[in-house]
């Protein structure tokens, strides 16, 4: 949802959409919703449909969708008459006054990003927007790696009190959200780090995660045990409330081996007399 924006008299309209791209969070109140039921699309390079529904007998003012990619954030479409080439709606707005769901045609990789409808409510001298809670679109044909949370290794084998590094990349052009690392998936799934914060003792983050543009998630896990078999997940979240699952890596999985001073006592040198006795026995033979 976007943020309330009170005691503002009207704008004209570049500094409305200027204000409109400085956020896409917060909310308006409760008076009226906008609804955007699908939370990702993955589409062929054809055509997209983006559905959008605003609460019936909400107030005056138009609507508009926006695309939103990194740092780039686009106005796609506006219901007041005006021409874009590639986007029609699907509704007739003046019959149907709660269905603002549009069509894109063309579709091509760079119609990959975040899409939001939002409904502005414009007097005098107040204006207040509310904003869906956005639907992220993905292109197949397009580069796949630049638009899915990457995990280079399948697999790491580590020995026992060693530091293990599992690495994280994750497209700035995902919906706003945490980026967290599991063990294990399903419900029962353990937490091995949130970025956000929280007490993680033997793990450290080695991406500036802090610095806008960011993509690199990746962690380092130290003094390895046994017990840190297992597969690990970099799964990235979509900002709500509460955060809800987006995507997730594919998964590294991790072995651990005993170290040589985990070996009984007395086996290195049992293994040596071994070694000696059969080369003694090849030398007599």
């Amino acid at each position: 949802m976007m943020p309330v924006l009170s005691s503002l008299h009207c704008p004209t309209l570049p500094s409305l959409l200027l204000t409109l791209l400085l956020g896409f969070t917060g909310t308006a109140g409760e008076e009226f919703q906008v609804n955007q039921p699908e939370s990702s699309v993955s589409v062929t390079e054809d055509i997209l449909t983006l559905a959008c529904n605003v609460s019936a007998h909400s107030p005056a003012g138009p609507v508009l969708w926006f695309r939103k990619n990194g740092p780039e954030q686009q106005l796609i479409y506006s219901f007041n008459g005006s021409h874009f080439p590639r986007v029609n709606q699907v509704e007739n707005t003046e019959v149907n006054q709660t269905d603002y769901s549009i069509r894109i045609s063309d579709v091509s990789p760079k119609d990959t990003g975040t899409y939001y409808c939002v409904k502005l409510t414009i007097g005098h001298p107040d204006m207040a927007y509310v904003s869906g809670s956005g639907t992220y679109v993905s292109v197949n044909g397009a580069s796949h790696e630049l638009f899915q949370v990457q995990q280079a290794e399948m697999t790491q084998t580590v020995s026992t009190g060693d530091t293990v590094t599992l690495s994280c990349r994750v497209p700035d052009s995902f919906p706003k959200g945490p980026v967290l690392w599991f063990k294990g998936t399903g419900p029962h799934r353990e937490l091995i780090y949130n970025f956000k914060g929280g007490i993680f003792p033997r793990v450290k983050e080695i991406g500036r995660t802090t610095k806008a543009g960011n993509t690199d998630f990746s962690i380092h896990i130290s003094e390895i045990s046994l017990a840190d078999t297992g597969t690990y997940y970099c799964v990235k979240f979509k900002e709500g409330k509460p955060d809800l699952d987006f995507q997730s890596g594919p998964g590294t999985e991790v072995f651990v081996t005993r170290t040589s001073s985990h070996i009984a006592p007395g086996a290195p040198e049992r293994h040596l007399m071994t070694t000696r006795g059969t080369k003694l026995r090849k030398n007599l033979l």
